[in-house]
């Protein structure tokens, strides 16, 4: 499956907080101004794609995610650990502990982590 682009994951984020939801609901809480012609194309090509999934109420399609958000994040960060770590999910995180400024509490969380026994 082709990684969704900038709207696709804008969709989805939307999705993810409340679902399902009508063409107009996401084009009004989308994060930047997209015309109607163009959401509903994408909507279109994202339940081809399996990534949403929509039915009929009353005149209108509602639209859901088929994914859920952990599941999609969990894909992503493979994704990118095979682009930048050569598949290391691990040097992925640290890469980015590095690199990333992390507040207090951020660092805290990722001791408590490290520190935890699986």
């Amino acid at each position: 499956m082709d990684q969704p682009n900038q709207n696709e994951l804008e969709i989805l984020r939307l999705l993810w907080e409340d679902a399902p939801q009508k063409p107009a609901a996401i084009q009004a809480a989308f994060g930047w101004d997209i015309d109607n012609g163009t959401l509903r194309s994408v909507l279109v090509g994202m339940v081809e794609r399996g990534l949403l999934t929509r039915k009929r109420e009353g005149r209108a399609y509602v639209y859901s995610p088929k994914l859920r958000r952990e599941t999609h994040f969990r894909q992503m960060v493979r994704r990118l650990a095979e682009v930048f770590t050569g598949g290391s999910t691990g040097q992925l995180l640290m890469e980015l502990a590095e690199k990333e400024r992390l507040t207090p509490e951020e660092l805290r969380q990722l001791k408590k982590i490290a520190n935890s026994e699986k």
